[in-house]
Parts: C-alpha cells; structure tokens; sequence
C-alpha cells in the first residue's frame, strides 16, 4: 500500500461505507414521550453502482468548488514553478533561519493556527502549504515533518476554533439555540494542541534531518543561473493575494465587524446620488456581487471565490515576470494536472459524505454504546463525536448526523461542553481520519504513504487524545 496509499484508503473508507448499507438496517432515534426515546430500525438500503454515481453527481454539484480549488492551487504553484525569482525567495527564507530552523517552524505554526481558528476553515489554507513545505525541505528536513507542521497546526486551529459555533459546526442550527461560545476555553485547547503539534515535529524532525541529501522533485523548483533577483513583484502580489483570502474567509460578523456587510450592500446596490456612486456601479459590474448570495459577501467566503483569487494571482504572477500567455497556461495545466490526483481523492472522500448522510447507517453502528436513559456521559459523547467525525467529513454533517442522540441529553447546562466534546474530537479525527481533506490532500501531494503518516504521528495522537479528554474534563466541571 505504498504506491496508490491515500488512493487506496479512501476507497477501502468508501467500501466499508457501501457495504455496511447492505448489512446494517437504518437506525433511528425518536421521541416516545416526555423524556424518553428508543431506537427504532428500518430495512437496510443497499449502496449499488447507480446509487454510488448518483451520489457522486450530487459531489459534483455541492461540493466541486473544493474540487477546483485544489487544482486551482495545483496551477498556481506550477506557474511559481516557472518563475526563477521563486526559487530565490525559497533560498533567502531557508538560509534566513539558518541554524534556528524551530523558529520558523513555531512563527509558521502560529500563523496557520490562528487562522485555522478564526476562520474556522482548514482547506483554504492549502494555498501556503506548497510554500512552507519547500522551505522546509531545503532546510533538510523530510516530508513527513513537513506535513506535520502544515497539518498539524492547522488541525491545532480546528480543536481551538474561535470560529463562530453556530456557523462552523451548526450546533446553533440543529439545537434551536447558539451555545456558550467559551472562546476562552477554546484559547486553551489552541494553545495545548498547538505547543504539542510543534514539540513533536521538532523533535521528530531533528531525528529524520539530512542536509546533505535535499528532497527535491517537484516540491523545488531548480535553480536558474544568472537569474536576476528581483523578487519584490513576486512577494507583493503573493501577500497581496494572502491579505485578500485572510479577508474573505475571517468571520467578520463574530467579531462584531460590518464593514465589509456594508461595503457588499453598497456595491450591490449603491446609494443614489452618492460621490462614488459610479464607483461602485463600475466595481460591480466587473464583480457582480449579489447580498444575496452569503459567499459573496467577505467574512463568508467559500473555496469557489478563493479559487478566482488563487487564478487571478498565477495571471498576474505570469504578466509581472513577463511570461507569454501559452507558456503560462502551459505552467498552470501542468501545475493542475499534477494536482489531479489530490482533487480525485477529495471527491471520493465527498462520496463517503453524501453515502453516510443520505443513508444514516453509522447510529446502527453507535447504537452499541449509546444510551438514551436522558444523562449525559462525557466519555459516551466523546466516543460517538470521534465516531462520527470520521465518516463525515465537515463537523456541520457530523452534528447533524448524530443530532438525535445529541437531543437526547442536551440541556440548558452542558451545551457548552457538547459544543466544546465535537469541536475537539472532529479536530483531533482530522489528524488521521481518512477523510479528512486537508490531511489526504497533503500527504497524496507528498507522496507519503498512510502508514508511515500513522507511524510517525501515534505519539503525538495518544499525547493529544490525552490532554484533549482531561482539558475536557476540567471545563465540564466548571
């Protein structure tokens, strides 16, 4: 399993799904009284081919803007490729931390934790990891080091999320009411995660390192001779391009912001009579924003709005350095089709999605340590939020998959630790599950095989699975 590994395992993921349709009849749970609830079954609803490409067609038509994304950054990175001054700013960032190659890994972390935290998002920051990932190989160190800082600290943003609980993980929406936010105690689990995702790969790359030996491939673009080192396009369009998605996906509104609201509003319909009336007009027409449409409004970005940024950025990359516009398309077909393999695995995983929720036969499989007697178990409702946050891809699914169990032992009192349980278990399930995109993406780019991930990170999961369940305990009993 070394070859088509993460292939591989998101097929067997897939095929555990189908045929457990054909075994296990679909479980329910329903309300008999007052307090009291039972499980009740039906006939199983058995996954055939025509089911399993129906569901893919439903992949393509609500979640293929994931699916251009990744071959949107695939693209962007093959231009970079093909612009020598890249390869310059890689070199002056690796030997700028020359013998204090920790403090980069401990400034990158940081910046990818807080964002995954305050944007509650972990795909949109797959744009940078192509970045850090070959400055971290010529610093000597492995691939598997490298995933470890990009995943980790951006699964690190994910167990201490700032983000809204309402938008991200659609608690609010499923249970009538917004919970506690608890920021911080979400600040605690960010810092916990994160200061053990980065000791980790500290140390498991100070064991792993080989200077000598650089891993180079695609990750590294080569060196140009007598290339003139002018990068200052190269890094204003780039930040320019980091600045607009950091914009476009930090959730505004939960911070009480609503300039950007007013801005869309203004754009889309601008007062009359106003100074920049025209303006506005003028912008919009090129924009075509529409209030209406959530996405097109900062703060509530998808991936399809960041993919037009990531394009408009390999163009305006190829126009600055002076590339024809065949080589350019050129660069980018070649960086997407490099990039095809990763997009491929991010529909089958969406597959996995759309199975689990439109045939619900994971309760018949949590069924076996749930209990409906209206109490709350810490332990139970980890077990079933880990369980589920396996199979489901994005927290939202996974809540409301197992909503009705939730139902069963929700009160006004512990809303906020249910909140806190699934945030940190479907964090910590993103470190290895195989659906989790951000981790699958990564590692089918690296071409590092599921086990040795697995072999190298069992530490850092039984240290993080520990501190996260006594973390927990503690603010439950606040």
């Amino acid at each position: 399993m070394k070859k088509h590994s993460m292939f591989k395992v998101t097929m067997i993921t897939l095929l555990f799904i189908v045929v457990a349709t054909w075994f296990l009849p679909i479980t329910e749970i329903q309300q008999t009284s007052t307090d009291t609830f039972s499980f009740v079954t039906s006939e199983a609803e058995k996954v055939g081919l025509f089911t399993l490409f129906n569901n893919l067609s439903t992949v393509f038509s609500f979640f293929f803007q994931h699916i251009v994304y990744v071959l949107a950054v695939g693209g962007l990175y093959g231009v970079l490729h093909k612009i020598p001054q890249y390869r310059v700013l890689l070199d002056k960032i690796a030997n700028g931390f020359k013998n204090c190659e920790w403090l980069f890994m401990i400034i990158v972390g940081v910046v990818f934790a807080l964002l995954s935290s305050l944007a509650g998002l972990s795909l949109p920051l797959l744009v940078l990891f192509p970045f850090v990932i070959s400055v971290i190989l010529l610093m000597g160190y492995d691939k598997v080091t490298a995933a470890m800082l990009t995943v980790g600290s951006v699964i690190s943003g994910l167990i201490g999320s700032a983000y809204s609980v309402n938008d991200a993980y659609g608690l609010s929406y499923y249970m009538g009411f917004a919970p506690d936010q608890k920021v911080e105690l979400k600040m605690i689990l960010l810092f916990v995660s994160l200061a053990l995702v980065i000791l980790n790969t500290i140390l498991y790359g100070r064991k792993h390192r080989d200077k000598d030996h650089l891993v180079k491939g695609f990750f590294i673009p080569e060196k140009v001779p007598n290339c003139k080192k002018n990068i200052s396009a190269l890094v204003v369009i780039l930040d320019t391009m980091l600045i607009v998605l950091a914009l476009g996906f930090i959730s505004w509104n939960f911070l009480g912001v609503t300039l950007f609201d007013n801005l869309a509003k203004e754009l889309a319909t601008p007062t009359a009579g106003s100074t920049f009336e025209w303006f506005f007009n003028g912008a919009n027409s090129i924009l075509g924003i529409d209030t209406a449409v959530s996405t097109d409004v900062m703060g509530n970005w998808s991936t399809l709005q960041a993919s037009l940024v990531v394009i408009v950025t390999s163009g305006l990359l190829a126009f600055a350095y002076r590339k024809k516009f065949n080589n350019y398309l050129r660069a980018f077909g070649e960086g997407a089709l490099k990039a095809l393999k990763p997009a491929l695995l991010v529909a089958i995983i969406y597959t996995t999605l759309v199975t689990v929720v439109n045939i619900p036969v994971l309760m018949s499989i949590a069924k076996l340590i749930m209990n409906l007697d209206g109490k709350f178990s810490f332990i139970i409702m980890c077990i079933v939020a880990l369980f589920f946050s396996l199979f489901t891809v994005e927290s939202y699914y996974g809540v409301g998959s197992a909503m009705s169990y939730i139902s069963t032992v929700l009160t006004a009192t512990n809303t906020a630790i249910i909140a806190l349980i699934w945030q940190s278990m479907y964090g910590f399930a993103m470190l290895f599950a195989p659906t989790s995109v951000i981790l699958v993406v990564t590692l089918s780019y690296l071409d590092v095989s599921y086990g040795k991930w697995m072999k190298a990170i069992w530490q850092l999961l039984l240290e993080l699975l520990v501190a996260l369940v006594i973390l927990l305990l503690i603010f439950s009993a606040l």
